[in-house]
């Protein structure tokens, strides 16, 4: 089996390569740089591709004779836009890795066109978010009549890539967000800490906007939704300062000067960090009589999950020919999809 694999140099177009090879599929790798692009492709004897996305024509031109892309190349606030108006030219499935909220409204605005062309477009098909949106789905099961859900994330034991740092490099100086009452409210970030129970202990985390703040509720429904992610408690007071630090981190000089740290400095998890981290995903929902049900996923590392989940929905996808439209992932494939990757477990609180 075949798909075109765009950003395939990345971090973590490696490790997709890696695990499809050995899972039998052979995708075909592309990217914007031939001096990247090819001599990994050489080295994994697979088929390459070379193009840029500044022309969705000759984008199309590319994605003709394939029946779906994973896009692998961030920032996709950047990307997503192209390559999907690509897709909507050519019939062909779109998959991403994003976690960008923006970037899932945006694709899910193209839905009734991708109905009308029998595509699927799936943005967020890695750690960001198939853990995180099927454990949405899970409670929400659980207690239909959740009118919010918390989620929470802690990475254990792993590092940070290339493509992922210059995603947040990107975003430095933004806002915050939120969903309540069924609208996006944006915030600063971190507004709100709190302790979190992930099972052997209690971690502090705080709020950030990760994809849920969208794909949740196109999920379940549920209108209230907030996402923290674990960090250092001192860290909460010092976000309570930027409203003194986010014009100079918006500064193009300033996200300048940190590229060209991230360009030459960092690389990713090695592959150690890969096989012994973890990830830990917790969730809760209650509805108006203050019921609750809470629950925790236990993941592999969260570089390590994204290749396989989205190998998996490739895979899916692939074999079946009935889809089309925007989807999330636990939308499409049910609450399940995340137990279907190697190491993870479900445990209800």
């Amino acid at each position: 089996m075949s798909f075109l694999l765009y950003g395939a140099n990345g971090y973590t177009g490696k490790l997709i390569i890696q695990k499809a090879l050995q899972q039998g599929l052979r995708p075909i790798l592309a990217g914007r740089s031939e001096s990247k692009i090819k001599p990994l492709a050489e080295a994994y004897n697979l088929p390459f591709l070379v193009f840029s996305l500044d022309n969705i024509s000759e984008v199309a031109g590319h994605l003709q004779n394939f029946s779906l892309v994973l896009n692998c190349a961030g920032p996709f606030s950047q990307t997503a836009r192209p390559m999907v108006e690509a897709c909507l030219l050519t019939k062909t499935h779109y998959l991403d890795i994003t976690g960008e909220i923006e970037v899932f409204e945006t694709i899910k605005s193209y839905h009734w066109q991708a109905q009308e062309k029998g595509i699927v477009l799936m943005p967020g098909v890695g750690f960001d978010v198939v853990p995180t949106d099927c454990l949405a789905v899970y409670l929400n099961e659980k207690l239909p009549d959740a009118t919010h859900l918390e989620l929470a994330i802690c990475s254990l034991g792993g590092s940070i890539s290339h493509g992922t740092l210059s995603t947040m490099i990107e975003g430095l100086g933004k806002m915050g967000a939120v969903r309540e009452n069924g609208k996006i409210i944006t915030q600063p970030l971190g507004q709100q800490g709190k302790w979190i129970n992930f099972g052997r202990e209690k971690k502090f985390a705080v709020t950030i906007p990760w994809g849920d703040v969208s794909t949740a509720y196109t999920s379940t429904g549920i209108s209230n939704i907030k996402v923290y992610a674990v960090v250092p408690q001192p860290m909460f007071y010092i976000l309570k300062l930027q409203g003194l630090f986010n014009p100079l981190l918006r500064s193009k000089l300033i996200k300048s000067r940190l590229q060209q740290y991230v360009d030459k400095k960092v690389t990713g998890p090695s592959q150690m960090q890969n096989q012994q981290g973890k990830s830990l995903v917790w969730g809760q929902v209650s509805n108006g009589e203050g019921i609750f049900a809470a629950a925790l996923l236990q993941c592999s590392e969260t570089y390590l999950l994204t290749a396989e989940t989205a190998l998996n929905i490739v895979r899916k996808l692939l074999n079946q020919h009935d889809y089309s439209g925007y989807y999330t992932p636990a939308s499409l494939f049910g609450s399940s999809l995340i137990l279907e990757t190697p190491g993870t477990r479900l445990t209800n609180l």
